[in-house]
């Protein structure tokens, strides 16, 4: 039992390092995938505070698990993460508790001057872009928030201690874009 939480400490210590080095992103993957395109990077501005949070929940667990991002009112900035411990996750699926994280808006986060921004989640394996289900969920999130101009979904792939910055902006719905995350 020791040894297997030695083994697994070691697994996240490797994939934290990972996390800091620069990756580049596959082209052949972007030339390869419908749903992603490459034109000019959107910046997806987060807080360090944010983004540690996101990388500390989410790497840590099985893959499908996710939560809200959440920003000022007015903005596109992230500057905090609310892990959705009540959404339902499987290896292959995950799905937000939006009874809570609904009451959550109304009640405490819109009166605080916060708002969503996005939606991140995890993927197994390589899965590091957004599947049919996720961007037919994100259009009806856009459908629903005539405000939001731009849907932040980042993709965590757990294993390798690492996240890929996407957004979806409301002039191009169904088309999964790659950004950059430029922490403040």
């Amino acid at each position: 039992m020791q040894e297997e939480r030695q083994i697994q400490k070691r697994k996240c210590a490797t994939r934290k390092k990972a996390a800091h080095r620069k990756t580049k992103l596959s082209t052949k993957r972007l030339k390869n995938d419908n749903n992603l395109i490459n034109i000019d990077m959107e910046i997806i501005k987060m807080s360090q505070g944010a983004y540690k949070k996101i990388m500390n929940y989410i790497s840590a667990r099985p893959a499908e698990s996710g939560g809200i991002l959440l920003g000022p009112v007015g903005s596109n900035e992230v500057t905090d993460f609310y892990f959705d411990s009540g959404g339902t996750c499987t290896g292959a699926t995950y799905s937000p508790d939006y009874r809570t994280l609904g009451k959550l808006m109304k009640e405490k986060w819109l009166p605080s001057g916060i708002d969503m921004k996005g939606f991140v989640h995890s993927h197994p394996g390589m899965l590091d872009w957004l599947t049919n289900g996720d961007m037919v969920y994100i259009d009806r999130l856009l459908d629903k928030n005539p405000d939001m101009d731009m849907f932040i979904a980042p993709i965590v792939i757990p294993d390798q201690y690492r996240i890929r910055p996407i957004v979806v902006l409301r002039k191009q719905p169904r088309k999964a874009l790659e950004a950059r995350i430029e922490l403040f």
